[in-house]
């Protein structure tokens, strides 16, 4: 047991050290910063200028950029184990957003639609055909304190409020107001106004966290 908790520091080390050569990172982490399963890729011409981790980040998952594609997450993140994030154009996570387990965003189709290039791919074999610039992208946006579920997919072009939830297993296509719930494939809102939804009333840490802020204002 000793071993194997020496030998996963020493991993997790030099992961976190990989990390922090491929983007820009916020000087404020933690040891939760990153785990074994996660990474970033580079590709096409990107650079660490491209990819932008806030303070205190969690990260179990991918993040991959291509061509330039920009991906920034905000403060207090996390990025669940599973999750891919793939930017050719940008891809904008704000503070305190919660990814559960394999979440995909894409900016992109990841191929052009047009048959007769997709044929043209599959018959040369071309690995430059299949990079993400070839095809339709746009920018997707995920605004503060969002959560979004298990397994979703998430299209290129959507804006996501802040404050909104994203059900399990859902296709999210076109935008989501803030303050929202939104299911189904392809997502249909669900349920509005979640911002006036009370807090649970049990939770004793909670309730301490909540008396600081409401006394000294330092609570973040």
């Amino acid at each position: 047991m000793i071993i194997t908790h020496l030998l996963n520091n020493i991993m997790l080390k030099r992961k976190r050290k990989q990390l922090l050569t491929k983007a820009i990172v916020g000087s404020f982490q933690d040891k939760l910063f990153c785990k074994q399963s996660s990474s970033i890729t580079l590709m096409d011409g990107s650079t660490p200028d491209d990819i932008i981790l806030g303070n205190k980040v969690w990260m179990w998952g991918s993040l991959n950029s291509q061509n330039g594609g920009k991906i920034i997450v905000g403060d207090y993140t996390q990025i669940g184990i599973g999750c891919k994030i793939n930017a050719v154009d940008s891809i904008t996570i704000g503070k305190y957003v919660t990814f559960a387990p394999n979440v995909t965003i894409d900016d992109n189709n990841n191929h052009p639609i047009s048959p007769q290039f997709r044929k043209y791919m599959r018959i040369k074999g071309d690995v430059d055909s299949s990079l993400w610039k070839y095809s339709n992208h746009a920018p997707v946006i995920i605004e503060d304190n969002c959560w979004i579920g298990r397994n979703v997919s998430i299209m290129k072009g959507v804006t996501i409020g802040a404050n909104s939830v994203i059900g399990a297993n859902s296709v999210v296509t076109k935008n989501v107001p803030s303050n929202c719930i939104a299911v189904g494939n392809p997502a249909k809102i669900v349920k509005t106004g979640i911002d006036s939804t009370p807090a649970p009333i049990n939770c004793q840490n909670y309730n301490e966290y909540l008396k600081q802020y409401t006394e000294y204002g330092t609570t973040k």
